[in-house]
């Protein structure tokens, strides 16, 4: 049936298609004088240009629909976008090359990749940057989780070079006073990341969510630690010199090259099922032990 309603549709496309071009033929072109015609009577005022839409990537029409949020997916983005990907991607491996890296802790990460183990990775949101180049001690595939949204597009390709796959999905933080917009697909994020961990591979995710508190773990990785049994990593990243972001809600800072870097990981963390109070409280946990490693990290690089 759907067969038999593709071809009536083709055929009636067909039809419209050849009454247009039998009206075009009608058309003697040999009788209009365009020798009248006043270039400079033409009110372009009126004409309707098309505008570029640097998030498409073309030219569109000024009454087209503009992009819906939460929509962006990394691989097929427009290219203006994905040049600032590659360009950012390069700079951090510029930043790389020139900096001297100091690693700490890495012993018990390295251990659970070997025996196949589930870890999930976990670092403050604004040194997401800092900790991308840690790639060179991965051996299990890793999944990065990043939004739908803009900026998650360029994120995700930022570090697919790096060796890192993405996962786009996100939750709401508390300090939006809101449920999370299902156009996020945090749900469908989560489901694709405890796939992943049951297969034996590690996810990397930020600790705290937009738009934050910041420095504070929200409850969506804790919880997918303690329904998948994988273990928590947390691990701290910092260069000396970096500079601080300005407007940005997760204090960021930005690597400078010829620079000193550490990476420093702290043990192990298994999240057992509970309540909403016991979530809470291995919430806490995680926020103390990421605050230890980032300052442990950055005492070594200061």
């Amino acid at each position: 049936m759907v067969r038999r309603q593709a071809e009536r549709a083709q055929k009636a496309a067909t039809k419209a298609a050849r009454k247009v071009v039998d009206k075009a033929r009608q058309v003697d072109l040999s009788k209009v004088n365009l020798s009248k015609v006043d270039p400079r009577k033409i009110d372009l005022k009126n004409v309707d240009l098309p505008r570029f839409d640097w998030e498409r990537g073309r030219f569109v029409r000024k009454d087209e629909a503009p992009v819906v949020g939460h929509s962006f997916h990394a691989e097929e983005v427009a290219w203006p976008l994905r040049l600032v990907g590659w360009l950012v991607n390069r700079y951090i491996r510029f930043c790389e090359m020139t900096s001297a890296v100091t690693v700490a802790g890495d012993g018990p990460f390295v251990k659970l990749q070997a025996e196949g183990k589930p870890v999930i990775v976990l670092a403050w949101h604004g040194r997401n940057f800092q900790a991308i180049p840690m790639g060179r001690l991965l051996i299990s595939p890793i999944t990065v989780l990043t939004s739908r949204s803009r900026d998650g597009a360029v994120v995700a390709n930022i570090i697919r070079p790096f060796g890192f796959n993405a996962i786009q999905g996100s939750g709401t933080g508390a300090a939006a006073k809101k449920k999370t917009n299902p156009k996020k697909r945090g749900a469908q994020a989560f489901r694709g990341m405890l796939k992943h961990l049951k297969n034996g591979e590690m996810v990397l995710a930020t600790a705290d969510v937009p738009p934050g508190p910041v420095f504070e773990t929200g409850p969506g990785m804790v919880k997918l630690a303690a329904k998948s049994g994988a273990a928590i990593v947390v691990v701290g990243a910092s260069f000396s010199p970096e500079l601080p972001v300005p407007g940005t809600w997760d204090k960021s800072r930005l690597p400078l090259p010829f620079a000193n870097r550490a990476l420093v990981f702290g043990n192990p963390l298994y999240i057992e099922k509970g309540d909403d109070a016991a979530i809470d409280a291995a919430c806490q946990t995680v926020t103390d032990a990421l605050n230890e490693v980032q300052g442990d990290a950055e005492r070594m690089v200061r």
